[in-house]
């Protein structure tokens, strides 16, 4: 069955104070949580959450669920060993985030995996109207979409994860953000089934051009990465992995480049205790210098069997420089002379 929209609107501003009137204006409400030892605690949620779309797409599902997610630009497919070898490197990257400098729960890894470029089974959601109406204006598309859910119905599943207070991802605290994991009855939340179980509403609108010039600047600020502190972290540890595991096929380490952010894991020693240092992370626009197009072609030469290269040789003669500097690993950062 076709999608068809719960109710178009004839401009995004008008659907904007509909909806700002009819759901985002109602306070907070307070749910009770269980903790594991059974003990009843108040939690204050939202009443609704919102998701911004730009373009007429058929379906919404997670990334894992999306055929064109294993695709490239140029064309190419991932070949079934590359799905096997990607199929391998979530779990353990997701992994690598609840270990102890992380210390990250197993939904939390995922949805910093979600927020820097990896396909998860999260599909992403707000509770700020204004972030979900940047993203509906984001990108070349006339027409943009807001869904609306009710808090209470996700919370009563257990299927969505708050975000917006992650502690290692500065993405998902910008854009105040929660993630829904879907399941494969409820694979598609433009499916009737989904929008029907989870009584989800799908609201439609013209995106003009002026719209687009008016929320594009919202938009740069929720995914910018010069001055994000996470943005470097996926990078960092698929280059780990390959130095651990091996290197991935020419394609599957372009179909990486183009989807993860390649920033420096940039930091300030801030001091050292006993056998441990200690960083405050920072964005790329801490250092003197930055070329995007040096550190894909370097990543490219560590992490595909096109190339000889170990990123683990940057590492030869390398010491943690003193307390107060600011500086980034090696592997991810190649300083123009």
């Amino acid at each position: 069955m076709a999608f068809v929209p719960d109710r178009r609107f004839a401009s995004l501003a008008e659907a904007f104070d509909f909806i700002l009137n009819r759901y985002a204006m109602e306070p907070r409400q307070r749910l009770w949580l269980e903790t594991e030892s059974g003990l009843a605690v108040p939690h204050c949620a939202p009443c609704y959450l919102f998701r911004g779309e730009c373009g007429e797409f058929k379906t919404t599902k997670s990334g894992i669920h999306r055929p064109d997610t294993y695709g490239l630009r140029d064309g190419r497919l991932l070949s079934d060993r590359d799905l096997e070898a990607l199929g391998n490197l979530i779990p353990d990257l997701a992994l690598r985030f609840s270990e102890d400098d992380y210390s990250l729960d197993p939904h939390s890894s995922i949805g910093l995996l979600q927020h820097y470029g990896l396909p998860t089974s999260m599909v992403d959601f707000t509770e700020r109207l204004g972030c979900a109406f940047a993203f509906a204006a984001a990108g070349s598309a006339t027409v943009g979409r807001v869904a609306v859910v009710p808090f209470r119905v996700l919370y009563k599943t257990g299927g969505v994860v708050n975000l917006t207070d992650h502690r290692w991802a500065e993405r998902p605290r910008r854009q105040a953000a929660f993630g829904i994991l879907t399941t494969a009855e409820l694979a598609d939340l433009k499916s009737e089934a989904a929008r029907s179980s989870l009584n989800l509403r799908w609201y439609e609108f013209p995106v003009s051009r002026s719209d687009q010039d008016y929320l594009m600047g919202k938009y740069h600020d929720l995914v910018r990465l010069s001055d994000d502190p996470s943005a470097g972290f996926v990078r960092f540890h698929i280059t780990e992995y390959v130095e651990a595991h091996g290197k991935f096929s020419p394609a599957l380490a372009d179909w990486l480049l183009e989807r993860v952010p390649i920033a420096p894991r940039c930091y300030r020693v801030m001091g050292f205790e006993a056998r441990a240092v200690v960083l405050s992370h920072l964005g790329a626009s801490a250092l003197p210098t930055y070329s995007d197009a040096t550190e894909v072609a370097h990543s490219r030469r560590y992490w595909s069997s096109a190339h000889d290269e170990c990123s683990w040789d940057r590492m030869k003669d390398w010491t943690w420089p003193q307390e107060g500097s600011v500086a980034a690993d090696p592997r991810t950062y190649h300083s123009n002379p």
